[in-house]
């Protein structure tokens, strides 16, 4: 490993920026890459016209110390607000809608949106991985945070290579998808307050009103409805309007208001099934490698950090 040991993490989701501001403050020299055009991962805020809807992670809570403490500086610095409490745990927003935090996070690393890797192979005792448009990235140590599935898929014949049991972990984590629907209204929502709704029934998980939470300004209402990973496993290839239209009769109790406009976002690995949590995982072979993700952690934007955390002490010692 050279003077200055580098690495290449792909992902630029909570687990890949955090490993990558880890290993940054250890001396390490990190590339952060994504496929994506922006960063955050399922911290993800999208515009409609004026509005703005947070229609992946709405919130996340806190639990364990060494997040409770990133939080309290998260919201030192303006970046981070409570927005409601429910079963003893906050529900913290991010000003601005969710992706703000990763903005915040990537601002001081070296991050790449945009970029598509089509191969990684060893090289020596490091990595070498080229987009599918011919850039090539070399490091000693590669950090994957995306699916398992895709992780797996990106490595390829190189799998084959890792630790005992590595793949079998790897496999064995499963994801419910999900239905985003993004809804605007002309007028106010009947969503109760905060903002936030769990039906007790039938194809919905919830409701958030960004309007509300104060992620959205304007007259207009801004909606996001969440389908339950049943209904959406279900009719996840069933086509957008016939979906759209099923999510919207669900939710016309809570929408108070006539519909503008509507986008639908498919989420294929929304929310891990439940299993044993590894938190991360690591390999010597067939180079230095680790995994992380809230798939490797339970879920949540908490999982992912302590996720991130965690792999990035493995690929240091």
């Amino acid at each position: 490993m050279s003077a200055q040991p580098s690495c290449l993490i792909v992902g630029a989701g909570m687990a890949g920026l955090t490993a990558a501001s880890a290993l940054s403050a250890g001396g390490w020299q990190v590339t952060v890459v994504d496929k994506g055009r922006g960063v955050g991962g399922r911290m993800a805020t999208r515009r409609i016209g004026d509005a703005r809807f947070d229609h992946g992670a709405q919130f996340f809570t806190v639990r364990d110390p060494k997040f409770q403490e990133q939080v309290e500086l998260w919201v030192g610095r303006g970046w981070v607000a409570p927005w409601f409490e429910d079963g003893g745990h906050v529900r913290n927003m991010v000003i601005g809608g969710m992706s703000q935090l990763a903005k915040h996070l990537a601002a001081p690393l070296n991050v790449r949106t945009g970029v598509k890797l089509s191969e990684v192979r060893p090289l020596g005792r490091g990595w070498k991985a080229t987009s599918d448009t011919g850039e090539s990235f070399d490091a000693d140590a590669l950090l994957l945070t995306a699916p398992p599935e895709q992780s797996l898929a990106l490595l390829g014949d190189c799998a084959g290579g890792l630790a005992d049991g590595v793949v079998a972990e790897l496999q064995a984590v499963d994801f419910d998808p999900c239905f985003a629907l993004m809804v605007l209204l002309n007028g106010p929502s009947q969503v109760p307050e905060p903002g936030y709704f769990r039906p007790e029934s039938g194809p919905l998980e919830w409701l958030a009103d960004n309007s509300r939470k104060g992620v959205s300004a304007g007259l207009s209402s801004a909606l996001t409805v969440h389908a339950t990973g049943d209904f959406s496993r279900l009719n996840f290839d069933r086509p957008t309007d016939e979906v759209a239209s099923q999510l919207l009769a669900a939710a016309a109790p809570w929408l108070g208001s006539s519909v503008e406009s509507w986008q639908l976002h498919r989420w294929k690995y929304a929310k891990p099934v439940a299993g044993t949590w590894p938190g991360s995982l690591f390999s010597q072979t067939p180079s230095r490698v680790a995994f992380a993700g809230d798939g490797l952690a339970g879920g949540r934007v908490e999982g992912a950090f302590i996720s991130g955390l965690a792999a990035a002490r493995s690929l240091k010692y």
